[in-house]
């Protein structure tokens, strides 16, 4: 589909440079009734919408058709009531939700904040003590501590 898209629009851009369907045929290679098939098609595709989930993982996309989602609108309001949930299904873990969130944000709808997950860790006594220096000198609570050193270890990780 690339290269008929490709070969529609390179004789769209002739005929508006003023060339005749017979020269562009010449030009290209290619019989008038291609050329004449091909400046139709650039018509429909140069109109055509990009879809409204375009930059999501097709297994979301996957995942939110099944689940009746279809339409950008239809995902901020699932969203917003939270009928989509971490675990809900193998397709939604927690990157995909914050895949999804970053997505929703970045085409500019404002997303709460999710709730975060209890979680028991174990910490050595050197990293107790770590902790607990951190917590005294920004003053912040150890939970919030710790989501910022592991999304910024993340980050690290990702971008090497």
């Amino acid at each position: 589909m690339a290269q008929i898209e490709t070969l529609a629009r390179q004789a769209w851009q002739l005929r508006e440079q003023g060339y005749a369907i017979n020269d562009i045929a010449n030009v290209m290679g290619r019989p008038t009734s291609a050329i004449e098939r091909w400046i139709g098609c650039w018509l429909v595709i140069a109109g055509q919408a990009p879809p409204w989930h375009e930059g999501l993982n097709t297994h979301i996309v996957l995942y939110l058709k099944k689940a009746g989602i279809t339409s950008r609108e239809a995902l901020v309001a699932a969203w917003e009531n939270g009928d989509i949930k971490r675990g809900q299904s193998s397709e939604i873990n927690v990157s995909r939700l914050v895949e999804l969130r970053n997505w929703l944000e970045d085409s500019g709808s404002e997303v709460p904040e999710a709730p975060p997950r209890t979680m028991i860790i174990d910490l050595s006594p050197e990293a107790e003590v770590a902790l607990n220096h951190l917590k005294r000198v920004t003053g912040q609570p150890a939970s919030q501590l710790i989501s910022r050193l592991l999304v910024e270890a993340d980050e690290l990780n990702r971008s090497d």
